[in-house]
């Protein structure tokens, strides 16, 4: 049986408090119980906005929420790390080869915390949805030049040497006639040139050396310099032995693999004990099946293609297993064009090492490998971007990234969209004024809705003749067509 996309659909929009300024009433969503859906479906859904907690998917109304919410993608193909990334990675590999460092630093504690709790969606909507809604109908349905010797020994034992120790060598800015006072421990003497790094004076000599015994430097190319390091370089900056194991295992959870079945119960113990320690929840929040409604339900089926990746498309667990246990989960699907982070959660024990932060980098990582298996998958979801919020703009700093007009649903770089988002917290993304929406609906398109009826599906065409006292109605259906999409609204079996 060909696999469908089995969905109900809630027209009203919901007011509730706001995940992010706490404001009471002034969140607007439309929602969809999906029963089953399809990869490539839900893939469509992500690019008009839509977002999955749980087997409930929802749009939030950016022109009237409070705290707008646009969908942001990374071009994971692309990716550079910034320094702070950098030296979260640093961190992690340091801690694995137990060198000393400072992990009880309480400015590290705090931004751990910040970057992990910043993962978490606007859900309080989500929340009292589940709490207020019927049961969900139960149907059954079966269902990626050469160089010198001598300047790569160079570079080897630089690579070696402790590189960011700098030299008491300065000399006074010529002509400078007025010396400013410098107070002790103030940092760097401003009356002085900054001091060149051991590293570049060893280079510096080296080449010097180099020059005496008649070798034209010039055509000598350093074979580190042009070469910028790639996230998997950065994540694999280990050697051979290493003080602790750290293993990223994936399991699927819808259906439910043997691996995740026999991991359940440890999961859910990290996660009871980070919802309690970072987000403050009670015991009863965190219960079994909450958690499973939340984080292991999902509407996605499962799929495998003979170019996809080898553990197929659906939803997943990535478990972080340190010295044979686990300290940490993302929870992701993987879509025909991207990896879509869904939540990140781990051991509290843990949090000076921005596990958060470290996650999404290998996450990734995940999505550029999973891109050299499946070509037309490249791209990372991060959720949601809020400007208006301070703390949810750190999912900006993964570039180059991307943010979804709200209007016209194309993508548009994060950098200029800032500047009108600064003015405004709902904006039109899109700078071309003619520019329009290619999967708007024609009002024609409404009478292809398929309706599941009596167990047969029928175009919404036939329905109304069928069953002309349904409260189901060519306007409301019209707004489900604009939210959705008019190609996506004909593949989606609507449920009455």
């Amino acid at each position: 049986m060909m696999s469908l996309s089995i969905v109900e659909y809630y027209a009203e929009q919901e007011r509730y408090k706001c995940g992010y300024c706490k404001k009471p009433d002034t969140c607007y969503s439309h929602g969809l119980w999906a029963h089953t859906m399809t990869v490539s479906d839900y893939q469509d859904l992500i690019d008009r906005g839509w977002r999955r907690s749980g087997k409930y998917c929802y749009k939030p109304t950016l022109d009237a929420t409070c705290c707008p919410s646009y969908t942001i993608r990374c071009k994971a193909l692309e990716f550079k790390a910034s320094k702070s990334q950098k030296k979260i990675l640093k961190r992690v590999n340091k801690f694995l080869m137990d060198e000393k460092h400072d992990l009880g630093n309480e400015g590290e504690r705090k931004m751990s915390t910040s970057q992990s709790s910043e993962r978490i969606e606007c859900l309080e909507g989500h929340d009292q949805f589940m709490e207020a809604k019927r049961d969900p109908k139960v149907i059954n349905i079966n269902n990626i030049k050469m160089v010198s010797e001598e300047l790569i020994k160079m570079n080897q034992s630089e690579d070696a040497a402790k590189g960011d120790a700098t030299l008491n060598i300065c000399d006074t800015l010529p002509g400078t006639s007025n010396v400013l006072p410098v107070k002790k421990d103030s940092g760097p003497d401003p009356n002085k040139v900054p001091c060149k790094k051991a590293k570049l004076l060893r280079r510096e000599r080296r080449l010097e050396k180099l020059k005496e015994k008649g070798v034209d430097v010039s055509t000598i190319i350093n074979p580190d310099k042009n070469k910028e390091k790639q996230i998997e370089d950065l994540i694999n900056e280990l050697p051979e032995n290493v003080k602790h194991k750290l293993e990223i295992k994936l399991v699927r959870t819808t259906p439910p693999s043997p691996e995740w079945l026999a991991t359940a119960k440890e999961t859910h113990e990290v996660y009871v004990k980070y919802q309690m320690r970072i987000h403050g929840d009670t015991a009863e929040k965190c219960s079994e099946p909450k958690f499973k409604d939340f984080l292991v339900q999902s509407p996605l089926l499962e799929e495998h293609t003979e170019v996809g990746p080898p553990s197929g498309y659906g939803s997943f667990h990535q478990q972080y297993w340190l010295d044979g246990k686990i300290i940490a989960v993302g929870v992701i699907d993987i879509l025909p064009k991207c990896v879509s982070s869904v939540y990140f959660f781990y051991d509290p024990e843990y949090m000076n090492l921005s596990l958060g932060t470290y996650g999404a980098l290998r996450e990734i990582a995940f999505t550029r490998h999973l891109h050299s298996l499946c070509p037309e998958l490249k791209y990372y979801y991060l959720g949601f971007y809020i400007h208006s919020c301070r703390k949810m703009r750190y999912k900006g700093n993964f570039h180059p990234s991307d943010l979804l007009c709200p209007e016209t649903y194309k993508w548009f770089p994060i950098q200029d969209c800032l500047i009108k988002l600064d003015q405004s917290p709902y904006s039109r993304l899109d700078p071309d004024i003619d520019s329009v929406d290619e999967n708007y609906p024609k009002h024609g398109d409404v009478n292809h809705v398929p309706i599941l009826f009596k167990g047969s599906v029928l175009p919404y065409k036939l329905y109304k003749k069928k069953e002309s006292k349904s409260r189901l109605n060519t306007e409301e259906l019209m707004d489900y067509l604009q939210l959705v999409g008019s190609s996506t609204a004909k593949k989606l079996v609507l449920v009455r």
